[in-house]
């Protein structure tokens, strides 16, 4: 076997390897994409940081299904017209709607919604929830409905709870 053939070979096994590493310690080439549309939360938040309850006062009990929560703060202008899209949102995700619920959070109690104090300190969007309480995605009011239902049919198709 000649010499140059024992490099190409070393050349050919050890060349993306050494890229790799190069890439992992540089940072270089790597891509920054990302598949989600909303604003990806990875610092454990969960909803039971937001202390809510019903509209008759009582604690408010997490189901074991992924929620999606609108948080409308008092003076919200954009809030009237998601509240009328949260239920065609629902219906959109087909035979998944079963494994989701939703629920309007503010400051007041509204008939069937959630009362919240923190709701000033959380804006007006649209929140994820998987079923363990742990906040996933949020959506500011200007994200258009179809995005938030692109996330959340991906979501379910890859978890496995609920």
């Amino acid at each position: 076997m000649r010499k140059s053939t024992v490099w190409w070979v070393f050349a050919v096994g050890a060349g993306p390897m050494l890229l790799a590493l190069f890439m992992y310690f540089t940072g270089v080439g790597i891509p920054q994409g990302r598949t989600h549309h909303g604003e990806l939360i990875a610092d454990g938040r969960t909803v039971d940081d937001w202390s809510l309850v019903t509209a008759t006062g009582e604690p408010w009990q997490m189901s074991k299904h992924w929620q999606l929560i609108l948080t409308q703060p008092p003076g919200c202008s954009g809030c009237d017209s998601w509240v009328e899209k949260m239920p065609n949102l629902h219906t959109a995700l087909g035979k998944e709607r079963d494994r989701v619920e939703w629920h309007q959070v503010s400051s007041a109690a509204v008939q069937g919604g959630l009362v919240s104090d923190e709701i000033s300190r959380l804006g007006a969007a649209v929140w994820v929830v998987d079923p363990l309480g742990n906040l996933v995605l949020r959506y500011d009011l200007t994200e258009a409905p179809q995005a938030v239902l692109d996330d959340l049919r991906k979501l379910l198709k890859l978890s496995k709870l609920g």
